[in-house]
């Protein structure tokens, strides 16, 4: 028997070493998990795909707001989007809030990451004790599925908190992805004077929102 497995190496990392007590207990209600060493992912589950006789895996990467930003996590992206030319793998990102990051904000820096060519989709969790069943149940969107997922979390949605303090309307999240062909376009109209004055033309008073959102929470390289 095939078991869902978990990186060894995550016992290391604070963020997620809470995951193992739950996930290799045998009265675990998704399936027991074994721990083994994974060279390129954390998360490994048998995949049985009609008319595939090879053996495959769904395979996802843990990470948390904090470690979005660094040069070995890009390695590890691109590494990971390698496997299977982006195919059958997920960024498992953790959305509890750390203090002095906006995890809303990192999420938009990693999709913009994923713009440059390693497109795959991002699982957001606001508790690690919410992975064993959200990573079950995208899994078995993927053993149902007759095309390829790729993208777990939509544009559109995340353009709905780029906002200051609350969400924004239906009706401005659609008028800013009419005037921003992506979130890099997004970025740079929020942080020059005429992409800010293109966004007042348009949003009017919602407009301040969204520019004062990427000023104070997203770093502009």
């Amino acid at each position: 028997m095939d078991y869902p497995l978990i990186c060894s190496s995550i016992r290391k990392r604070p963020d997620w070493a809470s995951l193992f007590p739950a996930l290799l207990q045998s009265s675990n209600p998704t399936g027991r998990w074994k721990e083994a060493k994974l060279d390129t992912h954390d998360l490994a589950v048998p995949l049985h795909l009609s008319g595939q006789t090879a053996r495959l895996h769904f395979c996802a990467i843990c990470l948390s707001p904090q470690e979005v930003d660094s040069l070995e996590t890009r390695k590890r992206i691109e590494r990971l989007y390698n496997l299977n030319g982006g195919q059958y793998v997920a960024i498992v990102l953790l959305m509890e809030q750390h203090q002095g990051s906006s995890d809303t904000a990192m999420m938009m820096k990693l999709q913009i990451e994923l713009m440059s060519g390693l497109e795959m989709p991002i699982i957001p969790l606001s508790s690690t004790r919410e992975l064993p069943a959200t990573i079950m149940a995208f899994h078995r969107q993927l053993m149902t599925s007759a095309a390829p997922i790729k993208q777990a979390v939509t544009a559109r949605c995340l353009l709905s908190h780029c906002s200051e303090i609350h969400h924004l309307g239906e009706h401005t999240t659609n008028l800013l992805s009419d005037i921003t062909t992506d979130f890099r376009d997004l970025v740079h109209k929020a942080t020059t004077l005429e992409g800010q004055q293109n966004l007042r033309d348009y949003l009017g008073n919602d407009a301040e929102r969204v520019i004062k959102f990427w000023q104070d929470e997203y770093l502009v390289e």
